[in-house]
């Protein structure tokens, strides 16, 4: 298990692509203009996608205006 997960509440999502432009590695806009974790899977509606280090994941949670991105680390939430 990775030390990290990353998590989208794609409900909350107003795709306002801030993610997108602080960390275009790992989020992009899906078909329905929602955040998307490129590479993750989904679970409900929402994406999580577990990684080794969380580079500019943690960038685009803070980024996130209406609070939809959270990272995990080891279980804990850190943003």
């Amino acid at each position: 298990m990775a030390p990290y997960k990353v998590v989208i509440e794609r409900d909350k999502c107003t795709s306002c692509e801030n993610c997108v432009e602080e960390c275009p590695e790992y989020f992009e806009l899906d078909d329905e203009g929602l955040s998307h974790l490129i590479g993750s899977k989904r679970v409900d509606d929402n994406d999580e996608l577990e990684l080794e280090d969380v580079d500019c994941c943690l960038d685009a949670a803070l980024s996130c205006p209406v609070v939809c991105i959270h990272v995990y680390q080891d279980g804990e939430e850190i943003s």
